[in-house]
């Protein structure tokens, strides 16, 4: 049996906001406005990122501070040896993450997330709060904790969009970096969201989305994002949905 991963992202400036500060990297394309369906053979390929970034609201260019994020990303990773162990790999991203923030002009920010496929291995990163989810076996599971004022820093009365930790502005930055632990298993689903869906939409309609009959890829993702535009749109939305498929040689 061989291991695919049928991947579909799309990204929508919403209702409310002037430009759409989001971006997505399905590993070698960049995009915003618009959708994007592939394929990846987990046997063949040696290495995969699938990344969304989010331009933090109230900050001048973030469609520029999500670009650079995701363009240092992708340059980076595809630079890297092909022996690197975990540690290694760890320190490549906290070097990544301490450089974009430091590249990044005032009034710049942006939060990253995403899963980053290594020789057979399976790692998800973050910074802010756009967030990993996987579906298995009927079960919603968050990946991810937002670093956010709520959050992370404990705070539940807070407003859930000030966030704690991001690319860029003000104070230090950092990421998460783990590896996940038996990361593929057949018909899983992992959702990668931009605060635009997640803030909207709650985990029990996004898991009942996930699992409506023959309602995988680009139909979840699809009718995820109109959900959210249902509810107001109030945020740029991107949504990638990446279904694990087992098929026979």
């Amino acid at each position: 049996m061989k291991t695919f991963l049928s991947v579909y992202g799309v990204c929508d400036i919403g209702f409310k906001k002037p430009k759409n500060e989001d971006m997505i990297l399905l590993n070698d394309e960049m995009f915003r406005d618009g959708s994007r369906q592939k394929e990846f053979n987990f046997d063949i390929e040696k290495r995969i990122v699938i990344s969304i970034a989010d331009g933090i609201g109230g900050l001048d260019r973030g469609e520029v501070a999500s670009e650079m994020a995701l363009t240092r990303l992708k340059e980076l990773l595809e630079k890297i040896p092909d022996d690197l162990n975990s540690r290694e790999l760890k320190e490549v991203f906290d070097v990544y993450t301490q450089e974009t923030h430091r590249l990044m002009s005032e009034g710049m920010g942006s939060t990253i997330v995403g899963i980053f496929v290594y020789h057979g291995k399976v790692f998800r990163f973050h910074a802010g709060d756009s967030r990993i989810y996987l579906l298995r076996d009927g079960g919603l599971r968050r990946l991810t904790i937002d670093h956010s004022l709520r959050e992370s820093g404990g705070n539940h009365d807070a407003p859930s969009n000030i966030i704690t930790n991001a690319l860029g502005g003000a104070g230090s930055a950092f990421i998460e970096f783990e590896e996940i632990d038996q990361p593929f298993s057949n018909s899983d689903i992992y959702l990668l969201s931009s605060d635009g869906l997640h803030d909207l939409v709650p985990p029990d309609v996004i898991s009942d989305t996930l699992m409506l009959p023959r309602t995988v890829g680009f139909e979840a993702a699809e009718k995820l994002l109109e959900i959210a535009k249902e509810k107001g749109g109030k945020d740029n939305i991107s949504i990638v949905t990446i279904e694990i498929k087992e098929k026979e040689e």
